[in-house]
């Protein structure tokens, strides 16, 4: 089962059991009204502090239950130790795999296809991005968006992907749905950590309706769209003049909140890569994950349901009830 859906359920387990102990406490208090005065004595009443210990022992079954269900997601695991437990971020590459890429306009003369610019421009991102936490996933899109290479840390693999390997064969024949592409990588991306990925489209271009894009999920921190090919002149492919949609990129850039490069003859600047590169603000110090806090949840909820019996019992009322002293009287003697 999903983590987060097992932390979702762990909430519910909190609420629920906060609501049992509410009316728990309930009764346990007016059955301590009805018997206050043989508890606590001629004033029927027990110490001030006493007041708060309901509300401890809510919190406290609350707590247990939370942290309970949140240790199953791990599985009896204590804790990932495999090669991808360092990443802390993710490069997604949407990379346009349609016919239209094999068309030679791209780079300064001219002469390179618009695959092999694409080649280029995504060496010149690796070649920048520190492999020891960042994950690599990479997808290519035509008429639908097709995952290829899965959080790996080989470079070379994805770079095969730009190789001039004619992936549209593969595809259903038609025109690049690019929404449809969009939406589709966002699902592939929809449960890694927020904040924790940027998104790289490398493309040509291509009309993209007005309506139908979702919102990139949470995970999603930064979208890049690199354009290929030449924005000026243009090459005819399946009946129609094929060349670098700057304008339709650049909107498509805009609606997903993200920058658009022509990256043509240039690579991508350094800023660009910034947050991918920047170094991460956690590491080196001691960060809390969601398995440590609930064993830390666990621990005090349940010390403190260990303790306050121990206290209500000692310190919970002034009044000590002593046993009666037989003063029987002295047996007389008949003389």
């Amino acid at each position: 089962m999903n983590p987060e859906t097992i932390h979702t359920y762990a909430i519910w387990a909190a609420l629920a059991a906060a609501g049992l102990a509410v009316i728990g406490e309930w009764l346990h208090a007016r059955r301590v009204a009805r018997l206050g005065a043989l508890a606590f004595g001629p004033s029927g009443r027990p110490r001030f502090w006493t007041r708060i210990v309901p509300l401890f022992r809510v919190l406290a079954l609350a707590g247990l239950a939370w942290s309970l269900v949140t240790l199953l997601a791990y599985n009896n695991r204590s804790r990932e130790r495999d090669k991808q437990a360092n990443a802390t971020r993710h490069l997604m590459v949407l990379l346009d795999v349609s016919p239209s890429m094999f068309l030679a306009d791209a780079g300064e003369g001219g002469a390179e296809t618009r695959t092999a610019r694409a080649y280029a421009v995504l060496k010149s991102v690796l070649d920048r991005v520190p492999g020891d936490n960042v994950r690599f996933t990479a997808a290519g899109f035509y008429t639908e968006a097709r995952l290829m290479v899965k959080e790996c840390r080989d470079r070379e693999l994805i770079l095969h992907l730009t190789g001039g390997t004619p992936f549209h064969i593969t595809y259903k024949p038609g025109k690049t749905d690019v929404l449809k592409s969009l939406n589709d990588a966002g699902e592939f991306m929809k449960d890694w950590n927020r904040k924790s990925t940027m998104l790289l489209v490398i493309s040509d271009g291509d009309s993209a309706p007005p309506t139908g894009l979702k919102p990139m999920p949470s995970s999603v921190a930064e979208v890049i769209v690199a354009g290929v090919g030449d924005p000026g002149r243009g090459t005819f492919i399946d009946g129609h003049l094929s060349r670098q949609d700057t304008a339709n990129l650049s909107q498509l850039s805009r609606r997903l909140g993200g920058k658009f490069y022509d990256c043509n003859n240039l690579h991508l600047p350094g800023d660009a890569l910034r947050k991918l590169n920047s170094e991460d603000p956690g590491a080196g110090k001691w960060r809390t994950d969601r398995r440590m806090a609930a064993l830390i949840v666990l621990a005090t909820s349940a010390a403190v349901l260990c303790v306050v019996p121990l206290l209500l019992e000692f310190l919970g009322s002034s009044w000590r009830p002593r046993a009666a002293v037989s003063r029987d009287p002295q047996p007389r003697t008949v003389s």
